[in-house]
């Protein structure tokens, strides 16, 4: 059960018309490219209509195939629509509550007070990291970090981090499991020219909400609303990377997962994994689901990466447990890349001794989606890489449990080693 305060702010963030939505793609076809002009002294009005996530975080796109994202590569940021004031965060990871609120329509420089003609709420403190921000999902406000096309450098991934959901919690043959995964490469010494690091990062703020409701924009100083706002530079010395190869793989294990059985498993490109031919005992089914993202689209049934609503790239699916099951048990999912993906060759790699998974600073996750069936208390998969076979699984628990399904991921969001929320 979500603390009390998180129950609030996902409240708040109801009322505020905020969703999550990873769609990278603006909704209005009008929209000008441009952008709206910033009127000073005012919060800019509702739109009447959503658009997608910005890019706030560096990408590495891996093989040169791009994805499309609202705004233009270089382009000056465009800050004319919704923002809130934020001014820090109070509490321990991972319950912790942004400081923040929307300006009162009355006295722009109070927070509202949600009665119309009235300005009563408080003053944000002036403490130092106290911000504009700019929310996502709202067409008058308009942004993109840097990117790089890495076609002629093979890209061999410092990082990968598996959505915290399916690291921390087993999950219910009713759910809906988020299966998150991100891919991260860092300047060093020896590679940041080679990805043009350092890039172009635009720093974001979480304003309200959590899950669905979760609310972030960008940072932009001063914080006096009569001022044109000027956006919060971060270091960009890490990038996201998007592939065009990446496949996710869903199998039922026939036995318990730490059956010593399972290292005797062979991997089937394009297929998932196998008992070697002749082999006495059945360790695993076929697949349920195997997607691609050269070979889908974006939308429900489809693997694909999209822009969360922290401004990055990352792989998503959301797995319904309800309609796509082979009963309680234990299940594979494997994130792998293709050799050949449609008209690109791969050229992202995990490699010994340079690829590591990241590992969560706190135990506890929090859902993306909550429904009525959240999951379990204890429990979670141990992310693996596979050198030789170029991919990563992660063996998770689904239980017999009635009742609605619900569960989401933190992939990229939540603080690990190695990586920055």
């Amino acid at each position: 059960m979500k603390p009390l305060h998180k129950l609030l702010a996902c409240s708040l963030a109801a009322l505020t018309m905020l969703a999550v939505a990873c769609d990278g793609v603006p909704t209005d076809p009008d929209l000008d490219s441009n952008g709206p002009d910033f009127v000073k002294g005012e919060p800019g009005p509702p739109s009447g209509h959503e658009a997608g996530n910005n890019l706030s975080f560096p990408v590495i796109w891996a093989e040169g195939v791009t994805k499309v994202a609202p705004g233009a590569p270089g382009m000056d940021p465009v800050l004319g629509g919704e923002w809130w004031y934020w001014w820090g965060t109070e509490g321990v990871d991972p319950n912790i509550v942004p400081l923040s609120c929307p300006p009162d329509p009355d006295d722009l420089t109070r927070c509202d007070d949600g009665v119309p003609a009235q300005a009563i709420g408080i003053v944000p403190p002036d403490n130092g990291e106290l911000v504009r921000a700019f929310v996502q999902k709202d067409p008058q406000n308009l942004w993109q970090a840097g990117s790089f096309n890495s076609a002629a450098t093979p890209v061999n991934i410092d990082l990968l981090d598996w959505g915290d959901n399916l690291e921390s919690v087993d999950w219910y043959t009713r759910s809906q499991v988020r299966t998150e995964v991100v891919l991260y490469e860092s300047a060093t010494a020896g590679d940041a020219e080679a990805y043009g690091f350092p890039m172009l990062e635009y720093e974001m703020r979480h304003t309200s909400g959590w899950g669905i409701d979760e609310a972030h924009g960008l940072a932009a100083t001063p914080f006096n609303h009569d001022v044109v706002p000027a956006a919060v530079i971060g270091p960009g010395d890490q990038a996201t990377v998007y592939t065009y190869c990446a496949r996710l793989t869903i199998q039922k294990l026939l036995v318990d997962r730490d059956d010593v059985r399972l290292a005797d498993l062979e991997w089937v490109p394009g297929e998932g994994w196998a008992e070697p031919d002749g082999y006495p005992d059945d360790l695993i089914n076929p697949h349920l689901f195997n997607g691609s993202v050269h070979e889908g689209g974006d939308g429900p049934g489809y693997y694909s990466a999209e822009i969360n609503v922290k401004g990055k790239i990352i792989f998503g699916y959301t797995w319904n447990v309800r309609n796509l099951n082979e009963g309680a048990g234990h299940y594979r999912i494997t994130f792998s890349l293709d050799e050949t993906c449609g008209t690109a060759t791969l050229n992202t790699f995990f490699v010994d001794g340079i690829t590591e998974i990241m590992l969560p600073l706190e135990e506890e996750a929090e859902p993306e989606i909550t429904l009525s069936d959240e999951g379990g208390d204890t429990g979670g998969g141990t992310g693996v890489l596979d050198f030789t076979n170029n991919l990563t699984y992660m063996d998770i628990a689904i239980l017999e449990r009635g009742g609605g399904g619900g569960g989401g991921g933190g992939g990229g969001g939540s603080a690990k080693k190695g990586g920055r929320k």
